[in-house]
């Protein structure tokens, strides 16, 4: 379709990739699309010196590479630049970032110093053990008791029927 306008985009980046700094890319893309620095900034949502700072490369004005490496990539494509070659070279002219460590987490000593849990499930346990023992006694006591009297020895095949109670004869008083 409008392949002269494609071939005329692409020429222009890579004379713009060509430079040597990336702030002096950024700032020639910029002005090749016309933009004043207080738009990019708008556009970006950044302060206005910061862009300064990245086309200049001053690294002392600049937060944290972190940071710059985002901005990089937005500024980029605004003015229609390869943002990640851009990072990339960027990450190879800088500093390289401390390495990463992992710090766990601090640990706050206690006010009171916990018992350990084995000693927290014996006691619990001795608790549970007495409990069970002091429900029982009377069913124990009961039972040991019933059996200190007359003990009646059952005979095979012969059931023992519970005794049986006469009733008394009821007299009618309600007539």
């Amino acid at each position: 379709m409008n392949t002269a306008a494609s071939s005329d985009d692409d020429m222009r980046r890579e004379s713009v990739v060509g430079e040597d700094g990336i702030g002096a890319m950024l700032r020639t893309a910029r002005n090749q699309r016309n933009l004043q620095i207080e738009q990019v900034a708008k556009e970006l949502h950044l302060d206005a010196r910061v862009i300064t700072a990245i086309e200049n490369d001053d690294q002392a004005a600049l937060p944290e590479p972190i940071f710059v490496q985002g901005y990089l990539r937005s500024y980029a494509r605004l003015v229609g630049l390869p943002g990640d070659e851009l990072v990339r070279r960027y990450c190879a002219q800088g500093p390289n970032p401390p390495p990463l460590s992992v710090i766990g987490p601090r640990r706050k000593a206690p006010l009171l110093p916990l018992p350990s849990a084995r000693l927290v499930r014996g006691v619990i346990l001795a608790l549970l053990a007495g409990i069970l023992v002091w429900l029982a006694y009377p069913v124990v006591e009961r039972l040991v008791l019933g059996r200190g009297g007359e003990t009646e020895v059952q005979q095979p095949g012969r059931l023992g029927l519970p005794p049986v109670f006469e009733e008394e004869p009821r007299s009618d008083v309600s007539r």
